[in-house]
């Protein structure tokens, strides 16, 4: 028998070692009274010796990790400020690898032009460009130790204002970028096993690191799934640390600037949202979760959040406080922590409509639940998305139309969000009459939360989200998402909570009812 062949009993005999013991040795032990068969056991052995160590080969191959390095130097030179970032890692044994390079995040593009000297910080390995921005090709002799330096510098100008800080942002006062504007990285699959080393060097005494991975320490691991490494936030900077518990969540705030609150009431109201948010989630684990507050270079008129790694990047104006769209952003990159980083990976800009859409759908029902808003704030605060989405001219583009003609600043690049949380309200309405409102769609999210499914395609995600609705239902939830058709708006608000009014002009919103008590199911705990 050729090694081919007993590769391929492997996969069908053995597919992994534990499966072949189950279905392999136990059924022999217990068979082995019979001559016959001890005299093939006797047979079989080099052959069951070979499959098992190939199999054990393939294996161990499939699970070993990608070690990488990371090192990271503030300089301030009069010239501007910059972190010089070195990067370590094990080559191939074919000599070669893509090398990848920042390209876009948060609607921003052109994200390599804040690399600057990617070199070899060896004579031995070759950087060579290609036709594609974000990647260069590594030629090196096999199995060689590879390190490349370059240097993170802003590739914006002016003050500090939104949206620059979805670029990398490398101040006197602070240096903070993210797996995905600010690392070059050998070529890893999402879900790929890493282990991975960062370190600080010659930090300004009063800086403190705060980053996915820790506070406060200058050296920090992380062993797990790549994606996790590339949503990860990572900063340095005069942050003062404020500490505080409740529920099972620890919440370690990461604040720089001055405020017209204090640190900690920042942290309670922070907090306050977790708790319902954790509470809606079902969620029993205690967990570590790092918030950043930093200041834009203005008083008033903006805020902006995302949510990565075990971690929250809150930016407001000098002068702002928690008022209602603050507390509605945090709500809203709150729950990312399950929609969709617990749920699994995602196909990116491709499935915002759920990402974004239906997270955009829940996050004023989060503060709802929590008291902070009532429910005629509630259903204002719905009309305007309504409004925003009825009025939109691209309301009809296709979800390819959209991905190919997008562009950031642009109200079309809102677009998933708001077409997304109208497909939400939609699909909600409908679980909600269609079971006599004894379902609802918090028992779908409930439900991509558990699957062992945990890649989210938009075939995936639709085939759960229509899983028990009518054949009709299912095939228009495909048409709004897919083919941009106008989503049916329902004709009332949970069970008699308000009313779709049409104006003269044909433009619509909800009238609240009287006493009406809006309730999130709040999952069971496991």
């Amino acid at each position: 028998m050729a090694v081919s062949d007993y590769v391929i009993e492997v996969t069908a005999l053995a597919r992994t070692r534990s499966e072949y013991n189950r279905k392999g040795f136990i059924e022999l032990a217990e068979f082995s009274h019979s001559n016959q068969l001890k005299r093939y056991i006797l047979a079989m052995t080099p052959r069951l010796i070979l499959i098992i160590y190939v199999g054990a080969i393939l294996t161990s191959a499939a699970e070993k990790p990608v070690i990488l390095r990371y090192t990271f130097t503030p300089d301030f030179a009069t010239s501007g400020s910059s972190l010089h970032v070195v990067l370590t890692f094990q080559g191939s044994e074919a000599g070669n690898s893509k090398l990848i390079l920042p390209t876009t995040w948060a609607g921003q593009s052109d994200l390599f032009k804040a690399v600057r000297n990617l070199k070899s910080e060896d004579s031995i390995t070759v950087i060579k460009n290609t036709d594609a921005d974000g990647v260069r090709i590594l030629q090196y002799p096999p199995k060689s130790t590879i390190r490349i330096s370059y240097d993170l510098m802003n590739d914006w100008t002016g003050s500090l204002r939104h949206p620059k800080e979805c670029r990398v942002v490398i101040q006197n006062a602070q240096a903070i970028f993210n797996g995905q504007n600010g690392l070059i990285h050998p070529e890893i699959g999402q879900t790929d096993q890493v282990e991975t080393d960062f370190r600080w060097h010659k930090l300004p005494r009063n800086w403190i690191v705060a980053s996915s991975f820790g506070t406060g320490r200058r050296s920090q691991r992380f062993k797990g799934e790549w994606r996790m490494v590339y949503d990860a936030i990572f900063s340095a900077g005069d942050f003062r640390l404020t500490q505080t518990e409740i529920s099972g969540e620890r919440l370690i705030l990461a604040a720089r600037g001055s405020w017209i609150f204090s640190d900690r009431q920042a942290a309670n109201q922070i907090l306050d949202i977790f708790r319902v948010e954790r509470q809606f989630w079902g969620e029993t684990k205690t967990n570590r979760f790092l918030v950043i507050l930093t200041p834009y270079e203005q008083d008033f008129g903006s805020s902006d959040g995302t949510v990565f790694t075990s971690a929250f990047l809150l930016f407001l104006s000098r002068k702002q406080t928690f008022l209602t769209d603050e507390k509605s952003l945090l709500a809203h990159e709150v729950f990312h922590t399950w929609n969709p980083y617990r749920m699994g990976s995602t196909s990116g800009e491709a499935t915002e409509w759920f990402t974004e859409g239906f997270t955009q759908y829940y996050q004023d029902r989060i503060l709802l639940q929590a008291g902070l808003l009532s429910y005629p704030e509630y259903v204002d605060r719905l009309n305007q998305i309504v409004t925003s989405y009825w009025s939109s001219p691209d309301r009809n583009w296709s979800q390819t139309q959209w991905l190919e003609r997008k562009q950031t600043g642009k109200p079309e690049y809102e677009l998933p969000y708001k077409r997304g949380a109208i497909i939400a309200l939609w699909l909600d309405q409908r679980i909600r009459k269609n079971s006599l409102n004894e379902r609802s769609l918090d028992d779908r999210m409930f439900a991509l939360l558990k699957s062992p499914e945990k890649i989210l395609s938009t075939d995936i995600l639709i085939a759960s989200l229509a899983k028990g609705l009518p054949l009709e239902d299912s095939t228009a939830l495909r048409s709004f998402i897919e083919d941009g058709a106008t989503v049916t708006l329902p004709e009332e608000l949970e069970p008699d909570c308000g009313l779709l009014v049409v104006e003269n002009n044909g433009s619509p919103h909800y009238k609240p009812s009287n006493g009406c008590r809006v309730q999130l199911k709040a999952r069971a705990a496991e």
